[in-house]
């Protein structure tokens, strides 16, 4: 596990507005947009770092979310899992996890994933 991040719930009513995907050098609607000096970019969104794990986070869903950071030991590639809370509580940086995901048939993509265990 190389890291762990909890994210707070959204609180209700309209989507995020502020929520700027950076998977492409796009900042959306086909613009091109630079991120800023007081932005930082996280699993491919641009956000202040003050917002980062707060309700504005524009990763924030619904409900509250507890994401575990792994590096998988076959092929290196990192992903995020959700964990539960009492599971997330008791992990630490550098701990061992086993996960089980599903990957995609054609395109080798990680469909979900949970981690297994105690």
């Amino acid at each position: 596990m190389l890291t762990k991040e909890y994210i707070a719930a959204t609180p209700p009513g309209p989507e995020n507005p502020s929520a700027k995907h950076v998977s492409s050098p796009t900042g959306g609607e086909g613009q091109t947009r630079a991120i800023g000096d007081d932005e930082i970019t996280v699993d491919g969104y641009m956000m202040k770092p003050e917002v980062r794990g707060t309700s504005h986070d524009p990763r924030a869903l619904k409900d509250e979310q507890w994401l575990v950071k792994v590096r998988m030991i076959d092929d290196g590639r990192t992903l995020n899992v959700q964990a539960e809370k009492g599971r997330f509580d008791k992990l630490h940086e550098g701990d061992r996890v086993r996960v089980r995901y599903q990957l995609g048939k054609y395109t080798k993509t990680v469909w979900g994933g949970e981690i297994e265990g105690h």
